[in-house]
């Protein structure tokens, strides 16, 4: 099946109904992960305004989560009473972590807390220390050792992000693939496209029409010339390793009507092997029924175990039901699997702003991401503009400028 968005449901989150909350409580961070939005300006957050932001996203946001994000978020020292505070509020923490200092003990207490699961940073541009020759295969060895801890003490849920930058891209399915053989361990992976806009390029003018110093954010480089990496060609390259992979939602672009900014799916499968997806149909009736009774959108599943569940699915979803005839071959083949476990593990894109002719970016419709900042709801991933510059800057081509 091609990427085609008639075929993948359009998520119905918004900017006030979003199973997502993205909270900062600090910008301190020990690594530097190249392309990284958060430059270290105000340090730690006290734990009674990251109390009050909880509060605001729980009336405006209506989350199902909150992922708690930096900087590094391991390195607050309220982070514990933070995890429990979120509890409280009937919302699900999530640590976004690079997992440096994640340690069995730590990550007891975190669990006793009421931490719901963890979001892992790694990839090969991140300059950890005795890393930075290695691999994205050979950083597999790295994810093995935090999926093992955590799946040890159990209970929690643990997902993978890489960044994907042009020289890593055909690394994609050295990850995947690990992510398959741990299909019992890592509840899902993330594949996010490298951007970043270069000061020989580009220049840019601030909310007072005034330029702007853009070598103050973290995320300018001098120079750049390669290629960026879309989400339809990661999905294309998953695909060329796992066939039966499709796409059961998306979230489009402000800019473009052809982007997907957000591509998900939820693989079927054992430890064995992967049966397939679920497909439009399963993507539209867990949303629809997590909102019915729950209240809010999903983003993030509760338990991965629930894949025979999916099969339900099977007489009004055609990709459930192609996975579905694959399990019962297997069975056939293998028949003592039928005893063993099916679980979900979720696959998600995210492109990055892409910076438009205009000197727009092209931002996620329905941003997951966004965060609060003075008082209101704004894009995590630009919020130093508003830091540095009192908002969104614009973009400038230095040749057109020159021109006009």
């Amino acid at each position: 099946m091609n990427l085609d968005k008639r075929n993948v449901y359009r998520l119905p989150w918004s900017m006030n109904d979003n199973p997502i909350a993205w909270l900062e409580i600090t910008d301190i961070c020990n690594l530097k992960c190249e392309g990284c939005y958060r430059s270290t300006l105000t340090k730690h957050k006290p734990l009674e305004q990251v109390k009050e932001e909880l509060r605001f996203f729980k009336q405006w946001r209506n989350p199902d989560n909150v992922s708690i994000a930096g900087g590094e978020p391991l390195l607050h020292p309220d982070i514990c009473e933070i995890i429990a505070y979120i509890d409280e509020l009937g919302m699900k923490p999530i640590v976004l972590t690079n997992a440096v200092k994640l340690t069995p003990s730590f990550l007891k207490e975190m669990k006793k807390a009421g931490l719901a699961g963890f979001t892992i940073h790694i990839d090969s541009h991140q300059h950890r220390p005795d890393w930075t020759e290695k691999t994205e295969a050979e950083h597999n060895e790295l994810r093995q050792f935090y999926a093992d801890m955590i799946h040890a003490e159990g209970g929690l849920y643990t997902i993978f992000n890489a960044t994907v930058y042009p020289s890593t891209y055909e690394s994609i399915p050295d990850i995947l693939q690990w992510g398959h053989r741990n299909f019992n361990k890592v509840q899902g992976l993330v594949f996010i496209t490298y951007r970043t806009a270069a000061t020989d390029t580009y220049t840019a003018v601030g909310v007072n029409s005034r330029q702007v110093d853009m070598s103050q954010l973290s995320y300018i480089s001098d120079s750049f010339d390669e290629q960026f990496v879309t989400s339809p060609e990661v999905y294309a390259k998953i695909k060329s390793v796992c066939p039966d992979y499709e796409a059961s939602g998306y979230l489009g672009g402000t800019q473009r009507h052809d982007s997907y900014k957000w591509l998900v799916s939820a693989l079927v499968g054992s430890r064995h092997e992967v049966y397939g997806s679920v497909g439009k149909k399963t993507m539209e009736v867990a949303q629809m029924l997590h909102h019915l009774f729950n209240g809010t959108y999903l983003a993030y599943l509760s338990n991965a175990r629930i894949g025979p569940v999916a099969f339900l699915m099977w007489p009004f979803d055609p990709v459930v039901r192609k996975a579905l005839g694959k399990r019962l071959k297997d069975i056939l083949t293998h028949p003592w699997r039928l005893f063993e476990p099916v679980k979900l593990q979720s696959i998600g894109i995210i492109q990055a702003p892409d910076v438009q002719v205009t000197g727009l970016a092209d931002m996620c419709d329905s941003c997951p991401d966004m965060t609060v900042y003075d008082g209101k709801l704004i894009n995590s991933c630009r919020m130093d503009e508003y830091r540095m510059f009192g908002g969104l800057m614009t973009v400038v081509d230095k040749q057109k400028l020159k021109e006009e």
